[in-house]
């Protein structure tokens, strides 16, 4: 019964981190990259999808596997 329960909390485990997918992120400024740090799942979406403003400027987002 325990080894059960613990394939269990196991599969769960890596079902939910399976969704949730993370990428760093950066945008370009005159040339040069600014990393804004680390979105996952529907924040990342949502930040390539409208972009990171700074100040009056939004700027586009990118966001990949390093």
């Amino acid at each position: 019964m325990k080894n059960a329960l613990l394939v269990l909390v196991v599969f769960c485990l890596l079902a939910v981190s399976c969704k949730k997918k993370c990428h760093e992120c950066h945008y370009d400024l005159n040339g040069a990259e600014v990393e804004i740090g680390e979105y996952c799942g529907d924040d990342l979406e949502a930040l390539e999808a409208s972009g990171f403003a700074v100040g009056d400027t939004t700027y586009e987002v990118h966001c990949h596997e390093h």
